[in-house]
């Protein structure tokens, strides 16, 4: 059995090492042979642009829900989707848009946020973030933030 695979490796290497280009492969041959890029043509897909990635809800008091929406246009030549949506943090749900973006539409992320027992008597800046994961697009990801003070008459810590 292994002097099958020895004759196998052998075999292999002089067909697939003896081609009639003898140049060495660089970064350019793997980007190009992976199937993710398109071969390395970005006309074929999506690009997002947000009307902002960052969001200040200012001053709140603990047990507030409040809830931004991050809006973003597809401005590149191919659709593009969401593929996925993380909160860092079980304190904030986001929604999003589940159908696919064709070139010129818009699409968003809701996020909502329930500050219940993140607040303190002296009005702590709090900040969180959302992690999205886009398919077909020439970036395939972004996070956004917000953040508030929350306000409480009480200890919370």
């Amino acid at each position: 059995m292994n002097s099958q695979k020895s004759i196998f490796v052998v075999v292999s290497l002089f067909i697939f090492g003896c081609g009639s280009d003898n140049r060495s492969a660089d970064t350019s041959d793997i980007i190009n042979s992976n199937r993710d890029t398109h071969k390395g043509d970005t006309s074929v897909m999506g690009a997002f642009e947000f009307q902002d990635t960052t969001f200040d809800f200012g001053n709140i008091n603990d047990g507030e829900r409040v809830q931004h929406v991050f809006k973003f246009k597809n401005i590149g030549k191919g659709p593009l989707s969401i593929k996925n949506v993380q909160a860092m943090c079980g304190c904030t749900t986001p929604e999003w848009t589940r159908e696919v973006i064709p070139p010129g539409g818009e699409g968003r992320i809701v996020a909502t946020f329930n500050s219940s027992g993140r607040g303190g008597p002296d009005n702590p800046l709090v900040e969180k973030s959302i992690e999205v994961f886009f398919d077909n697009a020439i970036r395939d990801y972004i996070n956004l933030t917000f953040v508030s003070h929350i306000y409480s008459e009480k200890e919370n810590y």
